[in-house]
């Protein structure tokens, strides 16, 4: 279940869809793309979209494929609600996460300091604030219309997780394209997004009802 929650993560802000492979180089110097890329991110006061994910795990021969829906308010509130192949339901608003599967609401136990270590990293993605993170190295590189930011996590817990988490920008709008998880176990999660919507008045109980 948290591990679910975990290759699920956010995010979560905008436009996403398959690009094509080309060949990458590194940017010497980002900080033009980090400046309008934080610029957009504190500009986005919500979004809604439908998502694809793909997951790549090693010892299984298909991979596994879930499709639904994603909804984001600033500046700490999101809702991911998986609806194929299973029903699964993650909410953040602001400090309080609750994760909804087959039908029942489920306990955090043990695992809330981790869910909430995991929310911070969502939320950060999202508004911005991840660029300016202790908590991860980053590398930048493009291609012909692509800008694209690998963190590798330094953070103890997120580093037993995650090698890099893999960001690809559209160089036109800046607008997010492709998230990529690469996990310590060899296992790759691949998001996609589509019939976006931005800044528009979203339902405060997207946030906090199942």
């Amino acid at each position: 279940m948290y591990k679910n929650s975990i290759t699920l993560l956010v995010a979560f802000l905008c436009l996403m869809s398959v690009a094509t492979a080309q060949t990458k180089t590194v940017v010497k110097d980002a900080t033009n793309y980090k400046t309008k890329l934080k610029q957009i991110a504190k500009e986005t006061s919500s979004i809604s979209a439908s998502f694809k994910q793909e997951k790549i795990v090693s010892f299984m021969n298909e991979p596994q494929l879930s499709e639904g829906l994603f909804y984001y308010q600033q500046k700490d509130k999101m809702r991911w609600e998986e609806q194929k192949p299973n029903a699964y339901i993650l909410l953040i608003n602001a400090e309080k996460i609750r994760i909804k599967e087959g039908g029942k609401e489920k306990k955090m136990g043990g695992a809330a300091k981790m869910m909430a270590q995991i929310n911070s990293l969502m939320i950060s993605l999202i508004n911005g604030d991840i660029f300016e993170s202790k908590d991860f190295t980053s590398q930048y590189f493009e291609t012909s219309n692509r800008f694209i930011v690998e963190l590798t996590p330094k953070n103890k817990k997120l580093k037993s997780i995650f090698n890099t988490i893999e960001l690809s920008f559209d160089k036109k709008t800046l607008r997010l394209k492709k998230l990529t998880f690469n996990e310590k176990s060899g296992d790759k999660s691949m998001m996609t997004f589509f019939n976006e919507k931005f800044n528009q008045t979203l339902k405060n109980s997207l946030f906090t009802n199942f």
